[in-house]
């Protein structure tokens, strides 16, 4: 879901109590619950949409440089949490919600083509959120610290292959013990919470646009067990990779 933000402010709960203002576009991928707290006066859109419509996975979210800064955002993790949130200039601004609203209009007056503009409108619309997120740092939650984000980075873009606690502790220059507990306070996961993460949405991805085995998607991100990954797998969607895949896959699915 995407949230555009048009006008007032209020409050509302991702992992964390976040709050909303005027400006803002909140991304909140599949599965990560979110509630209102405070509405307040706030206007503004929600575009919902089955993220097999990103159909690449280039144009996904990536892990867009900072201007003026040597590091690389931990996009990928804030996305899977729900902790991304943009807030670009006036005049992307503008063309994003100018987006909504045409795609609004489509939508609601039904008209010959209207599913075919819909479609054209959102994927303009992604664009801008992708140019968005390439060209300007997000805006991560304040309670993560720079510690946190150089080892969600370091588990990011080492998440497919064996990593354990003391590597990502060895990384960052702190002790498994200090790191473990920073992580879990400030993101209230554990490090091999947020290798799971990564590893079931990559294992999200290959099951939808691969015919890959389940047993080698499996080895792929970092499961050497079969029986174990499907046991995961169904944990955290409820349901095992292969009727994942088939309800997903099915025509008009």
């Amino acid at each position: 879901m995407v949230f555009v933000l048009t006008a007032g402010r209020g409050r509302g709960r991702h992992l964390e109590q976040v709050n909303l203002h005027a400006g803002d576009i909140h991304l909140i991928p599949a599965g990560v619950e979110h509630q209102p707290l405070d509405v307040g006066d706030l206007e503004g859109w929600i575009v919902g949409f089955d993220p097999t419509l990103l159909s690449t996975p280039e144009r996904l979210p990536g892990r867009p440089r900072i201007r003026g800064d040597a590091k690389d955002a931990p996009v990928r993790s804030l996305f899977l949490r729900g902790l991304l949130r943009l807030r670009p200039g006036e005049p992307r601004r503008q063309r994003i919600e100018r987006l909504v609203a045409e795609m609004d209009t489509e939508l609601r007056e039904a008209q010959w083509g209207a599913d075919n503009a819909a479609l054209a409108l959102f994927t303009l619309l992604i664009t801008e959120l992708i140019r968005e997120l390439s060209e300007h740092a997000p805006l991560a939650s304040p309670m993560l610290s720079g510690l946190v984000q150089d080892a969600l980075r370091f588990i990011e873009a080492h998440c497919l292959e064996p990593l354990s606690l003391q590597d990502v502790a060895s990384a960052v220059g702190r002790t498994p013990s200090h790191l473990a507990n920073a992580i879990r306070r400030e993101t209230g996961l554990t490090v091999g919470d947020w290798l799971r993460e990564h590893r079931i949405a990559e294992a999200r991805r290959r099951l939808l646009e691969t015919d890959a085995s389940i047993e080698s998607i499996a080895d792929q991100v970092g499961y050497a067990d079969v029986t174990h990954f499907i046991r995961t797998f169904r944990r955290a969607q409820g349901m095992t990779p292969r009727v994942f895949r088939d309800q997903r896959r099915r025509p008009g699915a």
